[in-house]
């Protein structure tokens, strides 16, 4: 994945392997408020109200939602959610996770 910026009218290209750079569990993106990369071997619940971005990288994953929902997510899927729920890789699992409120 390639992420790009303007900074001062120059174009500047960094490559960032975030699902390598996710290998210790999770990598926080320098610059980018509330912007990590998680490497999940097993459930984690998110709590509070705010809303959270998802982006599937590698692997599987359920989001499990209040009252029995969830959504299935496959490698370069993402799900908008808010308000409390839990991350479940199927095996392993790498997700970008935005928290615009950071």
């Amino acid at each position: 994945m390639l992420v790009k910026r303007i900074i001062g009218g120059v174009n500047r290209a960094v490559h960032l392997p975030l699902v390598r750079l996710a290998e210790n569990g999770r990598f926080d993106l320098p610059g980018w408020p509330g912007l990590e990369v998680l490497r999940l071997e097993r459930a984690i619940p998110r709590q509070g109200a705010g809303r959270r971005l998802y982006v599937l990288l590698g692997g599987e994953l359920l989001v499990d939602l209040p009252e029995g929902r969830f959504l299935h997510l496959r490698p370069g899927e993402g799900a908008e959610v808010e308000g409390e729920h839990v991350l479940t890789p199927i095996g392993e699992a790498v997700v970008l996770e935005w928290k615009p409120s950071s």
